[in-house]
């Protein structure tokens, strides 16, 4: 398997109910009331720093049992494009605390399954079991591996001198709560903290602290990058929140931490991430604890029988959407996370990754072979030189026509709800295709032994600025600018290397010239279909602008996707229309045809100025996720309308060999049946035309289209 994927295969009550300021809507809107370390800030931090010294202040309440119960999930989490789940863990726990600081866990329910091939491993304590106060004095993750040394901002200090804490702190925020059955209600105070020295191992984020009893409420933070020890961490992320019981005990309620890791040496644009999400319920307060559990160690478990048989009330897939794992689109920005980490690092790079490591944009990017460019090789670097800003370089030579080729990247940059992105190529490669085909991995492997290369390439140089909006509900507004050259890529070698008689299809030309280019694409996700499903509408427009010629292309996508709870069956119908407008330039028409658009028929054969295109394709596992059965059913049509350059009776025709491009006459369908083998990775699939010109049967072995950004 590819580079990039074996790297990533190696996250009420009896009394009142619990008030949490989770679930509340402010009644005070967010403003910032003070600078950093006013005296209110300070007076409420020393405030909370004693209050967390004493555990219980009231006799009343001698001790609690309580149940934990959660979910750890462990997931692919690319930059772009939809996460994979690899493995989901459900777990019960019960809790105990007995005055003045006696706790007890015990796990007593445990299952697991996986989605994707890995090694078997266990995870830390603190993915399974509840920290208690807000972490110790001093704040460690993942049992010290992933985080050590880190001070706590409310831990005790020197005597009589407050100038010795470690951190800034800042009123940012108030929050009225107003809970049922009593007389006041309760202000909560939001703390920002930041660590006066940077380079240390700190936590940034926010804290939540009752005004009155200066009670810790809620914690959301990260931290700084010399807190973490593994050198795989590209960030940690920590919420606890507590929920407020019998008008006077805050309790835990929930619990979130989230470890993200990279490759320390190789920047691929991916990294894997453990979610655990534990929520903690069924108090019983001043309930007696057993006398076995008192003289117990801190954490004990179950046979692994009893805990494969314990009760859950919860499905082990029950929590994908509630804990953020539903949808590509409900999850936050990972760049805007870093943005708000490193304004509170003073624009230092809020990761705990190497800030120069090798690039590799895919795996294909090291080494390759097309039609076009013959014998391809290359490679990348990524420097992160301040804040959250990135520089990727990445270039290589291609040995057909002899010329080199690099892109440069500049990311990172944003102004409020705007993120920004600045490229530029030399050499870059276009594809005329509605939608890639095959990834390039395996578009090498079958150009090589086969004569197949599943793009029509043509060379494209210039630069571009690249605006991205994300708004609340998850629409996103995409905005592209700027100046491209285009030129026609050239046919290097008519046979297959390791088969000479199998021949190539010709590489078709394209208009020449220097064009302003725009593209603009927004995406409306859907959140509820009929039936449980989700989905999203893309709507895109194109331009191409020279003095002489004014193109444009309109193209308007909708997707539905339907899965069952435990992720053993699934359903996805899309749909794509689109239509050339303006000056029709041959790199602005669309080619279709075999796979990737409609089965059945030979790669690409038709083409034209206007299309729609839909597909309905399921599949279910087989007993195990290892086999799955697939079958899907497509149609399109395309009206033929081509350039002159693509006519036989063109100015191209006498000089460059062409391939027979058509439109469907009418409307072209097929039809596919097969298998997904191990978890859905490979597919292997026969498929039938139906209608058009030459509809065939086609054996058809594919890539689950999820790792084709990494191939």
């Amino acid at each position: 398997m590819a580079l990039r994927l074996l790297a990533l295969l190696a996250i009420l009550p009896l009394l009142l109910p619990a008030a949490s300021v989770e679930a509340q809507n402010p009644s005070i809107p967010a403003q910032a009331t003070d600078g950093w370390n006013s005296e209110r800030a300070l007076e409420l931090a020393s405030r909370a720093r004693a209050a967390r010294r004493e555990l219980v202040r009231s006799g009343d309440l001698e001790s609690y049992r309580a149940l934990t119960e959660g979910h750890i999930y462990f997931f692919v989490d690319p930059e772009e494009g939809e996460r994979s789940l690899i493995r989901v863990d459900q777990i019960a726990v019960d809790l105990f605390w007995e005055a003045p600081d006696h706790v007890r866990q015990r796990l007593v329910g445990e299952r697991s399954e996986t989605r994707l091939p890995v090694r078997d491993f266990a995870y830390y304590l603190d993915r399974l079991t509840l920290v208690q106060y807000g972490f110790g004095d001093e704040i460690q993750v993942g049992q010290g591996m992933d985080v050590a040394g880190v001070p706590h901002p409310f831990a005790p200090l020197p005597p009589g001198d407050s100038s010795e804490s470690p951190y800034d702190f800042r009123l940012a925020d108030s929050t009225t709560l107003h809970l049922p059955g009593e007389p006041e209600p309760l202000r909560i105070y939001e703390l920002q903290v930041r660590p006066k020295d940077p380079s240390q191992p700190g936590i940034l984020g926010s804290i939540h602290v009752d005004r009155g009893r200066a009670d810790l409420v809620r914690m959301d933070f990260t931290f700084t990058p010399s807190s973490y020890v593994d050198p795989r961490t590209d960030r940690i992320a920590v919420e606890l929140d507590y929920g407020l019981w019998e008008g006077e005990y805050w309790l835990p309620n929930l619990q979130r931490i989230e470890v993200r890791r990279e490759i320390p040496e190789l920047d691929l644009g991916v990294g894997t991430v453990i979610r655990a999400v534990l929520r903690v319920g069924n108090y019983e307060l001043n309930a007696p604890i057993p006398t076995e559990i008192r003289l117990s160690p801190r954490i004990t478990t179950l046979s692994s029988e009893a805990l494969a048989d314990y009760p859950f009330r919860d499905g082990l897939f029950s929590g994908l959407e509630r804990d953020g794992l539903a949808d590509i689109a409900t999850r936050a920005d990972p760049r805007e996370l870093r943005v708000e980490a490193a304004r509170l690092l003073r624009n230092r790079p809020p990761t705990g990754l190497s800030p120069v490591r090798l690039h590799l944009p895919d795996a294909s990017s090291l080494v390759s072979w097309d039609r076009a460019r013959g014998l391809d090789i290359g490679g990348g670097l990524s420097i992160r030189p301040a804040g959250t800003a990135r520089v990727r370089l990445a270039g290589g030579w291609s040995f057909g026509p002899g010329h080199p080729r690099a892109s440069l990247e500049l990311d990172g940059m944003s102004r409020g709800d705007w993120v920004f992105r600045a490229s530029g190529a030399l050499n870059g490669r276009g594809d005329l295709g509605i939608a890639p085909a095959v990834p390039s991995l395996p578009s090498t492997l079958t150009a090589l032994s086969m004569g197949e290369d599943y793009r029509d390439p043509y060379r494209s140089s210039g630069v571009s600025t690249h605006i991205l909006r994300r708004m609340d509900r998850g629409s996103r507004l995409q905005i592209d600018l700027g100046v491209e050259s285009h030129r026609s890529a050239t046919l290097q070698r008519a046979t297959a290397p390791w088969n000479s008689a199998r021949e190539f299809r010709p590489v078709l030309p394209i208009e020449p010239g220097t064009f302003a280019a725009s593209r603009a694409r927004w995406v409306e996700p859907i959140d509820r279909l009929p039936g449980g499903g989700r989905g999203e509408v893309t709507l895109e427009g194109v331009t191409l602008g020279a003095r002489s010629a004014l193109g444009g292309r309109i193209e308007v996508g909708a997707e539905g996707r339907w899965r069952s709870s435990s992720t053993d069956r699934d359903l996805t119908a899309s749909f794509t229309g689109g239509a050339l407008l303006g000056t029709p330039l041959p790199q602005l028409h669309r080619l279709v045809g075999g796979r990737g658009t409609l089965p059945g028929h030979p790669f690409r054969s038709f083409a034209g100025r206007h299309l729609a295109m839909g597909s309905v394709v399921g599949a279910a596992d087989l007993g195990s996720p290892m086999i799955r059965i697939r079958g899907g059913l497509y149609g399109g049509w395309i009206d033929g309308r081509l350039p002159a350059a693509w006519r036989p009776d063109g100015p191209e025709a006498s000089s460059t060999a062409l391939p027979s491009l058509s439109g469907t006459n009418g409307l072209a369908g097929g039809v596919s049946l097969g298998f997904g083998l191990l978890y859905d990775l490979i597919r292997v699939e026969g498929a039938r035309g139906l209608g058009g010109r030459a509809s065939e049967w086609q054996l058809l072995i594919s890539v689950d289209p999820r790792w084709w950004d990494f191939l």
